[in-house]
Order: structure tokens, then C-alpha cells, then sequence
């Protein structure tokens, strides 16, 4: 006879930014397109096309508050943020949230972090860092 683990608050499984994400309308699953975890740009503030954050969430069945945001590691200024609430059916039964993210304006360069809090308390984070770079006609010029 198997056990599954006591789960008594949620925990996280996957915390994960790309560029597209496909959810197959029969099956269900998803697809992940263009994982990263650096973006480069030229010039700031920085609004980059629009991207995807997939939530992974396991635990014992409940609804609880969440948040997820993005904020900056120099000034500590979220720059993203949305609040909600998730009920897990069942610690079997993993729940995945999808975040679109359009229109987040990045004002400088820096290391950037996401994170996903339930109830306050913070479950998983993922760096994501934000660089300069010179674009090609700078480059040849140089």
C-alpha cells in the first residue's frame, strides 16, 4: 500500500517565466516555449514583449490567498503585481496557474525577482536578470 506524503500547507513545484506557453485543448498539457531567466535590451526602462509565468502548486485541498510579484533587487520597487486566490483539490492533484505579463515596464538594468507568495509567506523565487546590452548598429560603430 503506497502513502502519499502529508501535505498540510501548499508547496511549490515550479515558478517558471517563457516567452509562450500552448495548453492542448484535449489533453491539457502545457508546452513551454523560450524558458529564460535573462533578458537584454538596449536602452531603459525596458517594456519587453509580453511573457508568460507558469505557477506550480501542490497541497492539501484549501483555498488560500496568493501573490505574484516582480520587483528589483536595487531599489526593492515591485513593478508587478497581482493578487488572488487558489484552491487545491487535493495534494494528488498539482495546480498549475498561468500569468500572462504585458506591458511590465523594467526601469533599469538589474537582478529582478519573482515570487509567489500564499498567505503572506513567501513559497518559491526565481531570479531574473535584466541586462544592458548595445544593440548591432552600436556594436559595428565601436
Amino acid at each position: 500500500m503506497q502513502m502519499s506524503p502529508c501535505i498540510e500547507a501548499p508547496i511549490g513545484i515550479g515558478l517558471i517565466p517563457c516567452d509562450t506557453l500552448i495548453q492542448d485543448r484535449i489533453t491539457g498539457k502545457k508546452s513551454l516555449i523560450g524558458v529564460f531567466d535573462h533578458i537584454y535590451s538596449p536602452r531603459f526602462p525596458l517594456v519587453p514583449r509580453p511573457f508568460y509565468v507558469l505557477v506550480s502548486l501542490a497541497g492539501r485541498n484549501g483555498t488560500y490567498p496568493f501573490t505574484l510579484e516582480l520587483s528589483g533587487e536595487k531599489e526593492r520597487q515591485v513593478i508587478f503585481q497581482v493578487k488572488g486566490k487558489v484552491t487545491l483539490p487535493s495534494p494528488a492533484e498539482p495546480m498549475d496557474m498561468v500569468f500572462p505579463l504585458q506591458g511590465v515596464q523594467f526601469p533599469f538594468p538589474d537582478l529582478y525577482w519573482l515570487k509567489f507568495k500564499v498567505a503572506g509567506e513567501t513559497l518559491m523565487i526565481r531570479p531574473l536578470q535584466v541586462s544592458q546590452k548595445a544593440s548591432s548598429k552600436e556594436q559595428e560603430a565601436n
